[in-house]
C-alpha cells in the first residue's frame, strides 16, 4: 500500500514538472468548439481523468470481489450444513446396521437353539 502511494506521488510530481515545462497556451478543437487554454491545464485534466477512471475500475473490481466473496461464503455455509447432515445420516445408518447385525446374531442363536 505504501509503495503504491509513493509511486503515485512520484508520478504526480513528474506530471507536474512536465506540465510546468509545457505551459504555453494552445488552441483546443473539440467537436464544434475552439478553446484557448494552457497546455499545462490540459495535462493536469488528462491526468486527473485518468486517475478517476482507474479509481472507478478499481472500485468495480473491488465490488465484484466482495460480491463473489459473499457468494462463496454462502456456498461454504451450505456445504458445511450439508456435510453435517450427511455425517448425522452416516451415524444413523451405522447405528441401524449395528442393530441389524445384533438382530441377525440373535436370530441365528435362537435358530441354533431350536435345532
Amino acid at each position: 500500500m505504501q509503495i503504491g502511494f509513493i509511486l503515485s506521488l512520484v508520478f504526480a510530481i513528474l506530471v507536474a514538472i512536465f506540465a510546468i515545462q509545457n505551459s504555453s497556451v494552445i488552441v483546443v478543437n473539440f467537436l464544434f468548439a475552439k478553446v484557448e487554454i494552457s497546455q499545462a491545464l490540459i495535462i493536469f485534466i488528462s491526468a486527473i481523468l485518468g486517475a478517476v477512471i482507474i479509481m472507478l475500475l478499481g472500485l468495480r473490481r473491488e465490488f465484484n470481489l466482495k460480491h463473489n466473496n459473499k457468494q462463496l461464503t454462502k456456498k461454504i455455509n451450505e456445504m458445511e450444513l450439508e456435510s453435517l447432515n450427511l455425517s448425522k445420516e452416516n451415524k444413523e445408518l451405522k447405528d441401524s446396521l449395528y442393530r441389524l447385525k445384533e438382530t441377525e446374531s440373535v436370530d441365528k442363536e435362537s435358530a441354533a437353539d431350536k435345532e
